[in-house]
Formats: structure tokens, C-alpha cells, sequence
């Protein structure tokens, strides 16, 4: 019996979800007659596969029950067990290398051999006995390979299946098979494996044979055996049980599935809240068991408590984590998904020591939710995995993550399979409802390559296809919101001409009516004239008539000429008549044929938006093929023909259809092109000792100084690379800002004891010393015409240096501290980060503030002028970047720049580019013309960019990195000068069926090089 004062404080005698531990066995119960049957079988067929259901225990009984049964049934005489123990993961071969390298202990020389053991392994059926003859034990050892979850072997091949027949699963079995049926083999194997995946071993008839000569299926256990598994662990551990407890568990374990990992779990809690009421002569009752949960909720209810303990970024962390070693199959059952540390921290995106803080807390002693075992230290190989698959059914909060990533693999699967039939032009682009759910599924998921790899490893073909997809429609939305507002335009135009013309006509209406009735008036006094007139008229006729008479004769001819002259108006008014309807006529017709050439006109401009918008599709496309070519130049292999073809393509598509000159995809391809080639363009200088601390160019030229932490200052020459440099000065203490005159005469140099150190760079002058801060010095800057020179220091003042006079003006605003300063290439504005994290902005002739920059909660890092001094850009703490309009006072963009702190900032003088550094290890090219273009992401930098410059033409950009051995990394800063040299890494062209594979059908066939440089090429060589 052990005692359980004995034991520290975390000692528990129920491993919860986890198996026993070889060493453990004391505390193992329940299996005595299975385990003495599998250590017969065993001894008798050198083999035996352990099956049996998720969670009936199969690791604890080989640990605790077959390994002990074999140790007791060995005298003295018989030869010694040599104990390994793996599990097949994703890597059997390497996992067994292990096995053999890390579990046989004091033969530390074969860790010397762990190459030549993976090797042997791998290429050699018979690997096993080669690998044992070589160690140096009795030839007379037997040695026993545990394999646990054995059915990893078929689950890795596809992990959404739950099958799968690799070449490594099949090489794998055969090794094994071999070793087993050796005749005079020492080799001893035992397996367990779920009996539901067992059918997976169907396919290879060598190992379906040894299964069916020595398999042994573990079967449920009776309350017997459940009470000696509740009771046996308490009473071997110097405790008691109460009888009435022991008796209510087990009438609640014959109502539940998964009971042996249930029950573990929650005689583990019990134990855990008994130890810590500190009672010891008190048995475990009641109030212990309810306070753990019960079985009912001791899984879900702990795995929660530890959940809420965590802050928020850890909980989004621990979520993460969950979600990627887990997963659901067709068959709708969760399974476990063991990852790499490393894996982790890519796919999840966080810093180790915050994984690792999780990883702790979910695996310690008095949890065992994850493996490997807590005394198990953790290093990047180390593999994550759940204690037990029970937990993915038995954590509710762990159930809803299972089925929300099961949504996101499906969701990123179907946006795959839609990318890689866009390129190949059997779809178009995504369009609404599915392209808005697949952007919330990218802005609430934040997928990334090292997640996506384990479903499909075409995540940035995907990730183009979406963004071009979203570029697409929202142009297509702003064409529609422009013609929107022209059809709106114009129905107001017509509305007012409408509007006016029902004017006119009410009042034409309006004027109808008076002309009317005033006419009428008019008719009434005439009808009343007419009468009167008649009257005149009988008398006028009666005296008329004698003289009428008499004019007869006379009138005759006057009566002839009347008519005539009747006749001659009738004729004119008829050819007036005649003129105006020919006139109103050839108005009509010009009219109409006006109306013709404006329909004519329109019908041409719609055709030629309808030319303009296919032209535009095609454009889009080219690019978005020639993103996805550069992509897979990413992932091909590094001495690959086709890796250079697809990198040098990429760039051409993307530069005749007037892609992003920035493009961080094409970068990339040809960015890693040049590097597996050893290109001239990237160009490593190695320093002289210390680390970096400080990098800036001689105007005008190629050269540039660089400072380190020894307090030396180099000369290098950009086009000389290694260490050919030469030293201009060598101090005593770390040099960390530096500035030089605009003729490249003097530099001025921030010293250890807060003074700035004058040095000549072009003349006989001496050096001399300028005093005045009492806090470090962290911004030197001299004014445009070098007479005057400008430094902030931590005590929290700005001074303005007289060169010539060697006297100072001190241009702090007020009472506020600043740290470290910037100023416009004019020298008429200063911007200065103060001892609080705000952005000030001021005139150098004043002391007093423009307006200050700065966010709620948030401190800026860093600041920098654009070289025209009318935009300023402001870095902070959390890794967010502002850029700002100084004359407007105004912010003008806002972006996402790194996961930490934003460290340094620089402009490119000569192009519309930014280029940021920052403490997550990044340096990032961006396109202040776009910004929406994803960064240029440089990350071989290391974890330490400390400093970084643009070359004066704006060609190449300079990162000093701190990690290992000092050096400063030289690259190209757009993909035009990695092109340059395309053609000399193309050995040859695409075939047709590698134009239609890879570009697409309907694209037609080109030469990426002239085939004439192929053969100059081949002659250099010879």
C-alpha cells in the first residue's frame, strides 16, 4: 500500500482521461485475466493486436497489465525485455526512429546514428533486425515495440475519410510483417488498434495474416471489474472509499457509453477535491463526487473551468488550438488530429509562450486533457494530441468547435475546387449569396497556409480566387452605383423639362381662358354694331341704287382689275402657305435624322463598354492565373524545371495586363526562384562583430555605414557582398543612431554617455563632441543645407544644433516630453512621439502644436515622414499603422501592419512604396498607391529586424537581423529586378499539355523565352 502522505501534492492515483503510465501499475485493476492472456499469446506468436472500442481502455492494459505479466512470468535465466513504445502519427518511420533513438536508455551513442536508423528503416524491409544487431546490448535481448493507435496508419492517409493506403502506410506494415516472421528473430511487436478501423488493414494480405493468428479483442467489463477500478486505486493509495459512494457510481455507469474514460476522469476530480479538504482519515464520499461533477458533467464542467480562467487572447488561442487536433469524418464521428508545436504556432498564428501557457494548463497532472505527459518537457517536434477521443463528444463547448471547423474545411474545400476551375475557365468568379459567405468565412476564421495544408495545400490559389472574386464585384457594384446615379441624373433632367413644359401649358391654358372671354366681349359689341350698320345699310341701299345705275358701265373695269389683284393674293398666300409646311417639314426630317445619330451613337458607345468589359474580365483573369502560377512555383520542388517557368510566366502575365507592380504573390515566386539559385540581386553582409543597431546611405551613392552594439562604424559597399568593408570608427560602447550630412561630409554619431559625437567623413577636420541631453539619444537629423542638425533623447527634449557655433535652441513643445522625433526633408515641420505614446505635430519656428495624433489605449512606436513632407506615417505598439495628411490634419488610412509592435518605418524615395518592420519577425512592402494590395511579406529575416533602409535610387531594401550571427540581408524591392535575370533560369518551354494543365485552354499558347537563349545557355555550360 502506498501512502498518501507519501505523495506530493499533484499525485493522483486515477489518470482521468490519459492511459496508466508503465510506472502506474501499481495502481492498474480490473484486467488481471486479459492481461495474463495477451502476454501468452504474445510470448507464443512474437505478435498479438489488441482490439477493442474507443475508451475500453487498450494502452492502459499493455502499460500496466501485459508489460508487468511479462516481467513476472522472466527468471533470471531467460533473456531481458528491452521496452519501446511509439505511435504512428503522420511520420511512422520517423516516430519509430525515435523509439529506437530516445527509449532505450544509457546508449546514447545512437543518437549519433539517427540518420543512418531513419534510413535503414525506411529503404529496408528488413530495417528492424539491422537497426537491433548494431545496438550494443545481450545478443541475447528481447526487444517489444508497442505500437499504440495503430489505426493513425489509415487515418493520416486521409484525414476526412478515415482511410487511406499511402506507400509510407504500405512500407510501413511490410517492415513490420518482416520483423514479426523472422525466424530467428528477438523482435517481439504488440498493436492497439480501434476495432471499427480494423477492416482498414484489409488490403495488405501479410499483416491480415498475422492479426488473424494472434488478435485479441478486449471486451466490456462487468461491475466486478468496475468496482476493483474504483476501489483498488484508493485503497493501494492509503485511503478509503465510502461503500454507499462506490455503489451509486457504479448504478450510473451501467447507463453511459465510454465508461472507463468517464469513470477515470471523475474518480480523478473526486480524489482531487478530497485531497484538498486536507482530511486524510475522512473517506471519499458524496460531497466529494457531487463537488467533481459527478460522471453526468466531470468532463464538460472541468474542461469549461479551465477554459473561463483564460484571458481573452488566450481563449481565441485555446479555441484555435482545439479545433486543429480535431476533426470530423464523413461519418459524422470525431476523430483526434495530432500536430507539431510548430504546426501550431503557424496555422494558429501566436508566439510559443503563449501555446505553450495553454498547452500546460490542459495537460497538467490533475487534468490530462492533452498529451504528451506533463514530465515530458515541450519543444517545437513535440506532437499535441487529446488524452482521449472521448472528449470530443463528452466537452459540449469542444462539440460546437468540432462542427464549426467541420463548416470551415468544407467551406475552404469548396472554395478550392472553384479556383482551380476558374483557372483552368470552366467558372467565373464568385458571385452573391456565396461570395459574401465565403468572405465572413475568411474574416471570421482568418485561415492561413500551415491550417489549410492538411485539407488542401492550394490555400493562396483559393485565398486569390476570393480576393478576385471581391474585387470584382465590388468594381461591378461601384459601375452599377455610377449608372445608378446617371439614370437618376437624367430622370431628374427630364422630370425638369416635363415640369416645365406642364407649366407653360397651364399657363397657356390660363391665357386661352382671358383671351377668350375677352373675346367674346369683343363679339357681343360687334353683333351689336352689325344691327346698328344694317339699319344705316336699307337706307344707304335705296339712295345707292340710282347711282349704281349709273356706274355700271364704269365699274366694269374696276371690278376686272379687283379680281385680278384678288387672284394675285390668293397665289401669294397659297406659296407662303407652301414655304412654311416644307419648312416645318425639313425641320421634322432633321430632327429625326438628329435622333438616328444619337441612337447610332449610343448603340456604338454600348458595344464598345460591352468590348471594354470583356477586355476587363480577361485582364482580371490574366492576373489572377498568373498569382496562382507564381504560387505553384512556391511549391514546387527547388531543382524543378518547371519552378522557374512558372515563377518567370507568372511575372509576364502580370505585367502586360497592368497588374500591381507590388504584387506580393509574384514577388514571392520570383523571390524564391532567385534564392534557390544563389541570384546576385539577394546580397548577404556579414558584420564585424556586434549587432546592429543602426544602417543609413551616403548620399548619392551605393555606400552605406553601419552601427552595432560594440561601437564600431562600417563602411560597406552595396554592390561589394560578404565582409568587405572598412571601419571609420571604433568607440566603446553600443552606437545606436547615426545621421549623416546631405554632402556626405560629416556624420554625427549618438554616444553612451548621451552625447553626439562629429565625425569627418570628407575632409581633415577633427571630431569634436556636442553636449546637451541627459537621456539617451534616439533620433539624430541634420537639416537640408547640413548646417544645423536635430536631436530627441529620453530626458524629453528637442534641440536644434548650431554647427557652426556649437550651441543648441531647445524646441520641446511645452511641458511635454519627447522621445524621439522626425522632420520633414524642408526642415519646416517636426512630428515627435512623447513619454505618454502620442504623435505631436509642430512648426519649427514654433514651439507651439499643429494637432497631435494618438488613439485610445494605444501607443505609437514609431513615426516617419514621407520624403514630399505632406504625409506622415505612424506606427503603434499593437502592430497597427496610420497614414496621415499633415496640411489637412487628417487621417487618410488605416491598416493592419503586424502582429506586435511596429518598429521601424521607411519610405521609398523614388516609388510609391512603404516598407515596415516589426517585432513578429515581418518585413512587409507595401503600396501606398493601393493599399488594399497585400503587402510584400519578407519573413527569412529572423525574429529580429532591427533596423532597415532603402538605397537611394529606391532599388534595394536593407534589414539589419540580430539572430545567430549578425548580418544585413540586401533584396530587390519590386519583383521588375528578380525578372531581369528570368530567362537565364528557363531551360526550356511549357508543352502544350503543360499550357493547358497549368494556364488554361482558352489561353493562348506563348513562349515564355526565346528558345535561341536555351541553347546559349547549354554552351556556356559545356
Amino acid at each position: 500500500m502506498v501512502s498518501v502522505n507519501s505523495k506530493d501534492e499533484k499525485f493522483n492515483p486515477f489518470p482521468g482521461l490519459r492511459p496508466y503510465a508503465p510506472e502506474e501499475h501499481g495502481f492498474f485493476f480490473g484486467r488481471a485475466n486479459e492481461s495474463a492472456e495477451i502476454a501468452g499469446k504474445l510470448l507464443r506468436n512474437r505478435f498479438v493486436a489488441v482490439t477493442g472500442a474507443s475508451g475500453s481502455g487498450k494502452s492502459s492494459l499493455v502499460f500496466c497489465g501485459v508489460l508487468p505479466e511479462l516481467l513476472k512470468k522472466t527468471s533470471e535465466k531467460d533473456p531481458e525485455w528491452v521496452f519501446l513504445n511509439m505511435k504512428p502519427g503522420n511520420d511512422p518511420f520517423g516516430n519509430l526512429t525515435s523509439a529506437f533513438v530516445n527509449n532505450i536508455v544509457n546508449i546514447d551513442q545512437l543518437k549519433d546514428f539517427r540518420d543512418d536508423i531513419y534510413k535503414r528503416l525506411r529503404n529496408e524491409k528488413e530495417g528492424i533486425q539491422s537497426v537491433i544487431s548494431e545496438i550494443p546490448l545481450s545478443s541475447s535481448s528481447r526487444f517489444l515495440l508497442f505500437v499504440d493507435q495503430f489505426e493513425e496508419l489509415f487515418r493520416y492517409g486521409f484525414p476526412e475519410t478515415g482511410k487511406g493506403t499511402g506507400p509510407d502506410t504500405k512500407a510501413f506494415l511490410e517492415l513490420l510483417t518482416t520483423a514479426v516472421k523472422e525466424k530467428e528473430s528477438n523482435f517481439y511487436l504488440i498493436i492497439a488498434i480501434r476495432s471499427d478501423l480494423i477492416t482498414a488493414c484489409e488490403p495488405f494480405r501479410g499483416f491480415t495474416d498475422l492479426l488473424n493468428n494472434s488478435n485479441f479483442l478486449v471486451s466490456g467489463l462487468n461491475r466486478q471489474n468496475f468496482r476493483e477500478i474504483i476501489t483498488g486505486p484508493v485503497m493501494n493509495a492509503g485511503a478509503t472509499i465510502d461503500h454507499d459512494l462506490v455503489e451509486l457510481i457504479l448504478n450510473e455507469i451501467s447507463e453511459r457509453s465510454d465508461q472507463l474514460p468517464v469513470l477515470q476522469h471523475a474518480m480523478m476530480r473526486t480524489w482531487t477535491h478530497w485531497h484538498e479538504m486536507n482530511e486524510p482519515e475522512r473517506p471519499l464520499d458524496y460531497s466529494h463526487y457531487s463537488s467533481a461533477g459527478t460522471m453526468k458533467s466531470s468532463i464538460s464542467g472541468h474542461a469549461d473551468e479551465i477554459f473561463e480562467e483564460l484571458d481573452e487572447k488566450q481563449k481565441k488561442i485555446c479555441q484555435r488550438l482545439f479545433r486543429i487536433i480535431t476533426g470530423k469524418g464523413s461519418d459524422n464521428k470525431g476523430f483526434r488530429y495530432p500536430s507539431k508545436i510548430k504546426t501550431l504556432i503557424a496555422a494558429i498564428q501566436c508566439g510559443k509562450d503563449d501555446l505553450v501557457r495553454i498547452i500546460e494548463k490542459f495537460r497538467d497532472p490533475e487534468v490530462s486533457f492533452l498529451s504528451p505527459h506533463y514530465s515530458v518537457p515541450l519543444t517545437d517536434e513535440s506532437v499535441i494530441d487529446l488524452s482521449h477521443e472521448s472528449l470530443i463528444h463528452l466537452w459540449e463547448r469542444l462539440k460546437k468547435w468540432v462542427d464549426e471547423e467541420s463548416q470551415s474545411v468544407q467551406m475552404y474545400l469548396r472554395l478550392s475546387e472553384a479556383s482551380a476551375l476558374y483557372q483552368q475557365g470552366k467558372t467565373g468568379l464568385l458571385r452573391q449569396p456565396d461570395l459574401q459567405l465565403a468572405i465572413n468565412w475568411r474574416n471570421e476564421n482568418n485561415p492561413n497556409l500551415a491550417w489549410a495544408a492538411k485539407y488542401d495545400p492550394a490555400f493562396e490559389r483559393a485565398m486569390v480566387y476570393l480576393r478576385t472574386s471581391e474585387r470584382a464585384f465590388h468594381e461591378e457594384e461601384e459601375r452599377k452605383a455610377r449608372h445608378s446615379r446617371w439614370k437618376l441624373h437624367r430622370i431628374r433632367i427630364i422630370s425638369s423639362i416635363l415640369g416645365g413644359l406642364a407649366l407653360i401649358a397651364a399657363l397657356t391654358m390660363i391665357w386661352a381662358f382671358i383671351t377668350k372671354f375677352s373675346s367674346d366681349s369683343r363679339r357681343r359689341a360687334a353683333e351689336r354694331q352689325k344691327e346698328e350698320l344694317t339699319v344705316q345699310k336699307s337706307l344707304a341701299e335705296e339712295y345707292a341704287t340710282l347711282a349704281l345705275r349709273k356706274s355700271v358701265e364704269s365699274d366694269s373695269n374696276a371690278v376686272a382689275a379687283y379680281r385680278r389683284e384678288q387672284m394675285e393674293r390668293m397665289l401669294r398666300k397659297n406659296a407662303e402657305n407652301q414655304y412654311m409646311y416644307s419648312q416645318t417639314a425639313i425641320e421634322e426630317t432633321r430632327k429625326e435624322f438628329d435622333s438616328a445619330v444619337r441612337a447610332g451613337r449610343q448603340a456604338m458607345m454600348n458595344a464598345d463598354s460591352a468590348v471594354k468589359l470583356k477586355d476587363e474580365f480577361q485582364r482580371l483573369r490574366l492576373i489572377s492565373v498568373a498569382r496562382s502560377l507564381s504560387l505553384r512555383s512556391l511549391q514546387a520542388d527547388e531543382e524543378s524545371d518547371l519552378k522557374p517557368l512558372f515563377a518567370y510566366q507568372a511575372y509576364l502575365f502580370n505585367e502586360r495586363n497592368s497588374g500591381s507592380r507590388n504584387d506580393a504573390d509574384i514577388y514571392q515566386g520570383l523571390y524564391s526562384l532567385a534564392k534557390s539559385r544563389g541570384s546576385h540581386k539577394i546580397r548577404s553582409f556579414d558584420t564585424p562583430g556586434g549587432q546592429i543597431r543602426s544602417i543609413l546611405f551616403l548620399p548619392g551613392t551605393n555606400e552605406f555605414l553601419t552601427s552595432d552594439s560594440e561601437g564600431k562604424i562600417a563602411k560597406w559597399d552595396l554592390n561589394n557582398e560578404g565582409r568587405n568593408f572598412s571601419l571609420v570608427y571604433s568607440g566603446s560602447g553600443a552606437i545606436d543612431v547615426m545621421a549623416v550630412s546631405p554632402d556626405a561630409g560629416w556624420l554625427a554619431c549618438a554616444e553612451q554617455d548621451n552625447s553626439i559625437r562629429m565625425i569627418n567623413l570628407g575632409g581633415n577636420e577633427e571630431e569634436y563632441l556636442l553636449n546637451g541631453h541627459s537621456g539617451k539619444i534616439r533620433s539624430l537629423l541634420f537639416s537640408f543645407d547640413g548646417k544645423s542638425l536635430y536631436s530627441a533623447a529620453l530626458d524629453g527634449r528637442v534641440l536644434k544644433w548650431n554647427l557652426a557655433a556649437r550651441t543648441s535652441v531647445d524646441l520641446t513643445t511645452g511641458q511635454t516630453f519627447i522621445t524621439s522625433i522626425d522632420v520633414t526633408t524642408d526642415n519646416s515641420t517636426i512630428a515627435g512621439i512623447s513619454d505618454r505614446g502620442e504623435g505631436l505635430v509642430w512648426n519649427t519656428g514654433s514651439k507651439e502644436v499643429r494637432f497631435t495624433i494618438g488613439s485610445d489605449g494605444r501607443k505609437i512606436s514609431s513615426i516617419r515622414f514621407h520624403p514630399g513632407g505632406d504625409q506622415l506615417a505612424v506606427g503603434y505598439e499593437d502592430g497597427l499603422m496610420e497614414l496621415w495628411d499633415i496640411p489637412r490634419r487628417e487621417k487618410i488610412a488605416e491598416f493592419r501592419a503586424h502582429e506586435g509592435e511596429v518598429k521601424n518605418i521607411r519610405y521609398n524615395s523614388r516609388s510609391p512604396q512603404l516598407a515596415t518592420s516589426g517585432k513578429d519577425g515581418t518585413l512587409k512592402l507595401w503600396d501606398t498607391g493601393d493599399l488594399k494590395n497585400n503587402p510584400v511579406c519578407l519573413s527569412d529575416n529572423g525574429e529580429d529586424v532591427e533596423t532597415l533602409e532603402y538605397s537611394p535610387d529606391g532599388e534595394s531594401i536593407l534589414a539589419g537581423n540580430n539572430t545567430g550571427i549578425p548580418r544585413i540581408l540586401a533584396r530587390p524591392s519590386y519583383a521588375d529586378s528578380f525578372a531581369a535575370d528570368g530567362c537565364t533560369y528557363v531551360t526550356r518551354n511549357f508543352t502544350p499539355d503543360e499550357w493547358l494543365a497549368y494556364v488554361g485552354k482558352d489561353i493562348e499558347y506563348e513562349k515564355t523565352c526565346p528558345e535561341s537563349d536555351f541553347s546559349i545557355k547549354i554552351r556556356e555550360i559545356r
